[in-house]
């Protein structure tokens, strides 16, 4: 069975609900989180000090996890969470940003 959850990962985490759900079991995060760039986002602060940012993350990735970031966010990623990727794939795009590139990394888990 899959459960998928479209919410802060955070939030989710935290929850006791989740901890219930996930207890024995195999659990996956995937995510494309906000990229600390300043975007104007309603509700949440886009332009947080690297170390903050860094530690938001790290909050995050407590179990095997894929991450979607800029190249060199993956990096300090890694460094922050002491782990090397098992394997990083490049997606290009087309789209109205100047940067059409991101990493798709996979900790702790094969592709």
């Amino acid at each position: 069975m899959i459960n998928l959850f479209n919410d802060n990962c955070i939030n989710v985490l935290q929850s006791d609900d989740f901890k219930v759900l996930i207890d024995g079991k195999n659990v996956v995060v995937v995510t494309d989180p906000p990229f600390n760039i300043g975007y104007h986002y309603k509700t949440y602060n886009d332009r947080m000090k690297e170390t903050e940012y860094l530690d938001m993350l790290k909050q995050i990735f407590v179990y095997p996890f894929v991450v979607i970031h800029y190249p060199e966010e993956i990096y300090k990623i890694a460094q922050t969470v002491d782990k090397v990727p098992k394997r990083v794939v490049s997606w290009l795009y087309n789209s109205n940003t100047a940067r059409q590139h991101r990493d798709i990394a996979f900790f702790d888990i094969e592709p």
